[in-house]
């Protein structure tokens, strides 16, 4: 009789424990679009670095760009999900939420706005010149544009910071145009305000 109790009891508990362990909520899925595009000259010279309209070292010379981004309609929430199973059969719960990009970026090109050097002439791309800072450590463009970013919560900002691993030759006046070429075949375009690169 006890043990036909405690088996009974085993059972209650074990149902239980499956049911808690598979009571994860539904996930919230939306997508983001790219709205506009901003570029802020970078001095990275001291210890912390700052967006600067002052003379910048050459050596030392990066771009901030800010992408605005806009949360889009939620998607279907009642789809069928091995993962998700496979989640609440381990106990574990995915995050809550989940925007992802409804257009990638295709290319960055970063075009100098006056004579750069003797191989780069007004209205050359430079992009190749510059390094992405991604988790501490310097990725090619490509790299980021292979890899669009993925959000657990609502962002209206994404930031990326691109330096410059060949400065020109000669000190004088620059500013660079970037343009993002979108998959759905639109452009943000923004300018960098001019900077004397000493």
């Amino acid at each position: 009789m006890k043990k036909k109790i405690s088996l009974i009891f085993l059972i209650v508990f074990t149902t239980q424990l499956i049911i808690a362990c598979c009571d994860c909520p539904e996930p919230h899925k939306y997508q983001y679009k790219f709205e506009y595009l901003s570029a802020f000259n970078l001095d990275n010279s001291e210890a912390n670095t700052v967006i600067s309209e002052s003379p910048i070292p050459r050596s030392a010379y990066g771009i901030k760009l800010q992408i605005g981004l806009r949360e889009l309609s939620l998607e279907d929430r009642n789809h069928f999900s091995l993962f998700s199973q496979a989640n609440a059969m381990c106990c574990f719960c995915g995050p809550d939420t989940t925007i992802t990009p409804r257009d990638t970026i295709t290319s960055l090109t970063i075009t100098t706005t006056n004579r750069f050097d003797d191989a780069h002439p007004e209205g050359s791309n430079i992009a190749g010149l510059f390094k992405v800072l991604r988790h501490g450590n310097y990725v090619s463009i490509d790299s980021i544009i292979k890899q669009p970013s993925i959000y657990f919560k609502s962002t209206a900002t994404e930031f990326i910071e691109l330096y410059l691993f060949t400065p020109p030759k000669q000190a004088g006046e620059y500013s660079f145009k970037v343009d993002l070429a979108l998959s759905n075949d639109t452009h943000l375009v923004a300018i960098t305000k001019p900077v004397n690169l000493q």
